[in-house]
């Protein structure tokens, strides 16, 4: 393939319409508490086109990864006010999905070296053994 070909097949394809102050105001819109996928849709784009976005553009990708943080400052800040009920339990669902490396029940433990593999029995399960003595 000739130079100018491959050059014409590089600007084919849908042109971008990122802009800096898009990524300005997507990030504003997470910080008031919206997830990427709202803040996408308020300004009218697919968080697709987001994540696409993220992957060309390492400025926005950094401005993304503050909005997220942001984000999740916001939910710690509401649940740290909020009274008992459905906001505190909206909040939590929120945060174990948004910020799921800070917020998730199920901790993953390293270990290394010999390991011992036992056998899980219900009390049901060890009293039916011991009648069987």
């Amino acid at each position: 393939m000739t130079d100018k070909k491959q050059a014409k097949k590089a600007k084919m394809g849908r042109p971008t319409d990122w802009t800096p102050e898009l990524g300005e105001v997507i990030r504003q819109k997470m910080e008031e508490g919206l997830s990427l996928a709202a803040a996408a849709a308020e300004c009218g784009i697919h968080r697709q086109r987001v994540y696409d976005w993220e992957k060309r553009h390492p400025d926005f990708a950094d401005t993304i990864k503050l909005a997220r943080v942001q984000r999740q400052a916001f939910l710690e800040r509401r649940l740290l006010k909020a009274e008992q009920g459905p906001v505190v339990t909206s909040t939590i669902f929120a945060l174990k999905n948004a910020a799921g490396e800070d917020w998730r029940e199920k901790q993953e433990i390293e270990h290394s070296g010999e390991t011992t593999q036992h056998h899980k029995m219900s009390w049901r399960e060890m009293a039916g053994l011991k009648d069987k003595e």
